[in-house]
């Protein structure tokens, strides 16, 4: 027989095989599933669970068409037919349409959320179906349909619609233009019940939390409508059944991780070590001393099983309404004495640090053990104790170190290899700052003052060389011609006095001149008498921050500003709008304009695109912001 091969289409993810099918005077024979062929062949993984054969009588036969949320391999036991596929996934490609004849030689590999029709060619057709997830009837509730002879589609069908055997529900499908665009598989976060949970939960918009007690009774959780699992459930507290207990509950969730594909995110939190260390590595051996010592220690290596995993170890986490920290703030208000630990050392990590660093790596970073903590200096908790109690204008030396705290473990994590994958989480001493000024109760705490002075409101743009993004968006938002808005940009590592790089002058045609703009170093004093920065990306921002701390309350992600500023409440005003961005900052990787530079046309139009849609969005909001400020 001959090697099958792949083709790939104009749908991301749907592939037409070849399969190599062998024939003689007898028949024909052929592989239809051959997972280590298919795999090398770019064919996912997908491990099918079910098997579906349907036979068709009459030629003519019409379906379609259904988008199902599971990956699918269709092939042909008999007969032939003609096959069209719409994607229906939220993104570029939705609304796209590809044909083509299958016969029992060839399969077509169909992923989650893109639309099947076809017709048959011969009469008695019959279909196999490999299907990923099982059939389930809640799992009708997430199908989407479209009608197969919707003229916008432009299919032509080999038979016409007057001669097609139709069903009898055809004239209630959608046209594509109302079709239910299909969501995406989101993030389950198991142990909604604890802080972490909860905390990580609100951070994605398309997570959903189980708690433990929903875990009695797994079989009514539909897991196949999540691409990742996060288990926050170890580490966090001290096992009431020893390690047994924590064995078997990652061993049943890695067991659902491997059946339904998914990413098996393990967090182990304050884990303590063997040996005693500077700073602990991803190689360092977890201790054995105590059973949380053990039940973290066999998580790890029962999460390691699953092939698409990541055991993050963390220490201190800090979340959005901290116990810890709110007690020393209380403490610190009603002028009472604390102690704190000095014995142990760390850093902080914020929920927002770990719920950014846990996106990146899932975007592509290979499995394996990861350290993710905040930057910034190792501290010990007494440390902490002190900052709040400065921040609330009390002396430090109100907060008595003692020696140890056993509830309290510390170790300094080496997140080198979170660094060379590409992730810097940012300062976490820098955020408790932020966490303390946030604190309604600490409204005299002195501040940078945000608010603009007399004459235009000052927008900086900010990317690295000048040349390419914040150019783009500078010479873009003066070509609006805004009253009382005044715009520049800048660079991190700017190519001083360079004019725009010719792709992104381009793209820039069309809104204003790009021979006008030349490129200049940031520095202090731009940082300063602007009112509003604008970065392009989240190191753009780190930098200022690092650079500048105490100018960082101005320098927003521009992506993180376009969202905010979309439905600003009516009470905010031109002066407070640094202000209230400050307060409603969030860590989002899709917040970030890609770097076009020398990636060719295509990536600076896009980049162009999508600086486009926040200009749009923030542009708008200023100007109406000046109206009201000068119309108040």
């Amino acid at each position: 027989m001959h090697a099958p091969s792949v083709k790939r289409t104009a749908i991301p993810g749907l592939l037409i095989v070849d399969l190599g099918s062998q024939y003689n005077d007898a028949g024909w024979f052929k592989e239809n599933w051959h997972r280590e062929k298919m795999l090398a062949l770019g064919v996912p993984d997908f491990s099918p669970v079910q098997h579906n054969v349907t036979h068709v009588e009459s030629r003519g036969t019409t379906r379609g068409f259904l988008a199902e949320p599971w990956d699918r391999l269709v092939s042909l036991t008999s007969g032939r037919m003609f096959g069209a596929w719409i994607d229906l996934r939220k993104g570029d490609a939705y609304g796209r349409v590809v044909t083509h004849e299958v016969s029992p030689s060839s399969a077509v590999f169909v992923p989650h959320g893109v639309a099947s029709a076809h017709q048959t060619l011969e009469d008695h057709t019959s279909f196999s179906q490999l299907m990923s997830h099982h059939w389930t009837a809640s799992a009708r509730t997430r199908f989407s349909t479209v009608n197969p002879f919707d003229p916008a589609l432009r299919i032509e069908w080999p038979i016409p619609r007057e001669n097609a055997l139709t069903a009898a529900n055809l004239a209630h499908l959608p046209l594509l233009r109302d079709a239910t665009p299909v969501e995406p598989r989101g993030v389950l976060v198991v142990g909604s019940e604890t802080a972490l949970g909860r905390a990580l939960t609100r951070q994605w918009p398309d997570a959903v939390g189980v708690s433990r007690a929903d875990l009695n009774s797994p079989d009514g959780i539909d897991w196949s409508r999540h691409h990742t699992l996060v288990n926050t459930l170890t580490g966090a507290m001290e096992p009431s059944g020893g390690w047994h207990d924590q064995a078997e509950l990652v061993r049943m969730l890695t067991d659902v991780a491997r059946r339904h594909h998914q990413h098996y995110v393990h967090l182990t939190v304050d884990p303590t070590f063997k040996r005693t260390a500077p700073a602990h590595s991803e190689d360092a051996r977890l201790a054995m001393a105590t059973p949380r010592d053990q039940a973290l220690a066999v998580g790890e290596v029962v999460a390691a099983t699953v092939p698409r995993h990541l055991i993050i170890r963390t220490t201190w986490l800090v979340g959005e309404d901290d116990q810890r920290l709110n007690a020393w703030l209380s403490a610190a208000r009603t002028g009472q004495l604390v102690q704190a630990s000095d014995g142990q050392h760390g850093r902080l990590t914020f929920i927002s640090q770990l719920a950014a660093g846990i996106r990146h790596l899932l975007d592509g970073s290979p499995s394996g053990t990861y350290n993710l903590t905040g930057e910034g200096p190792v501290l010990s908790w007494a440390d902490v104790a002190r900052r709040v109690f400065e921040a609330s204008g009390r002396p430090a030396t109100d907060v008595r170190g003692t020696s140890g705290d056993p509830q309290a473990p510390g170790a300094v994590l080496d997140i080198t290899r979170l660094h060379k994958d590409g992730f810097k989480p940012g300062n976490s001493w820098l955020l408790l700052d932020d966490y303390l000024r946030a604190d309604s109760s600490h409204e005299a705490v002195p501040t940078v003052a945000t608010g603009h002075a007399a004459g235009p409101f000052k927008v900086l743009f900010v990317c690295t060389a000048n040349i390419c993004r914040s150019a783009y968006a500078d010479v873009t938002a003066r070509a609006r011609h805004i009253p009382g808005l005044e715009f520049a940009s800048a660079g991190t590592h700017a190519l001083v006095g360079q004019p725009m790089d010719p792709p992104i002058g381009a793209c820039v045609r069309h809104h204003g001149q790009p021979d006008t703009h030349r490129a200049q170093q940031l520095n202090r004093k731009l940082v300063e008498e602007a009112d509003l920065v604008l970065t392009m990306a989240q190191e753009h921002r780190r930098y200022i921050l690092d650079e500048w701390p105490s100018l960082g309350r101005k320098a927003f992600v521009i992506g993180h500003a376009a969202r905010e500023m979309a439905s600003l409440p009516a009470d905010v005003t031109l002066d407070g709008l640094a202000s209230y961005l400050w307060r409603h900052r969030t860590l989002n990787r899709g917040d970030d304009v890609p770097d076009p530079y020398n990636r060719g046309p295509e990536a600076a139009a896009s980049a162009t695109r999508l600086i486009d849609e926040h200009l749009e969005v923030i542009l708008g909001a200023l100007a109406s912001l000046v109206q009201r400020s000068e119309h108040p």
